[in-house]
């Protein structure tokens, strides 16, 4: 399974490697539960671990990182892996946050603390049948339509311009108002970008605007 997943060859011996692969899955998921439950995504232990052992798993490897970002997106892309990961996540890191999250060993590596904590426990997600995935972009040029220049009251739409071919709904996130919108074709800000599970994989579905510049 671990080198039909990496397409690279492993040796028995490579146990390390067996292991940091076993923790990326774990946080990988973890992160992405994380994501669900703020609605956001947030910097934190969580991400920089999962960022970490990326780039270790990267060095023993010779896989760049990002040809190791795509393989997770590809595998955990759909609605039957996406929940099995969820579950071997609130299965696996259960005991730790029932003991005020409690330091993990891996062979030679600790997760800390701080790290465990960010872990969202399952009971958010006991009757959430599909999970969102959120992604933060800078500086993105966001194209607004006539028509949606005039529904201050009903919503804002709007297509970010190499990220997604058509337009998405849009929310206004404190501090940006309509004000920053108003009589404008285009503007320059910072956004996450929200998608939804489909059968088909993850598709864009809402934008929400942060900064406009």
């Amino acid at each position: 399974m671990l080198e039909d997943l990496l397409k690279v060859n492993i040796p028995d011996s490579y146990d390390s490697i067996v292991t940091v692969v076993t923790m990326i899955v774990l946080f990988y998921g973890a992160g992405f539960l994380k994501d669900a439950a703020l609605k956001l995504v947030e910097d934190g232990s969580l991400r920089r671990q999962v960022k970490n052992l990326i780039a270790q798993l990267s060095a023993r490897t010779g896989k760049s990182e990002d040809e190791i970002r795509k393989v997770l997106e590809a595998k955990y892309g759909k609605p039957g892996p996406v929940k099995r990961l969820a579950k071997a996540v609130h299965g696996f890191f259960l005991p730790s946050q029932r003991e005020g999250g409690v330091p993990i060993d891996f062979d030679r590596e600790r997760v800390p603390s701080e790290v465990i904590r960010e872990i969202p426990y399952a009971e958010e997600f006991d009757e959430k049948e599909d999970f969102e995935r959120y992604e933060s972009h800078s500086g993105v040029t966001l194209e607004i339509h006539a028509q949606d220049r005039d529904k201050i009251n009903t919503g804002w739409a709007a297509v970010p311009k190499g990220l997604a071919d058509s337009r998405l709904r849009m929310k206004l996130i404190e501090p940006v108002t309509a004000h920053d919108l108003w009589t404008k074709d285009t503007v320059v800000g910072d956004i996450t970008l929200i998608f939804k599970i489909t059968a088909d994989g993850y598709v864009p579905h809402e934008i929400h605007l942060t900064h406009v510049y």
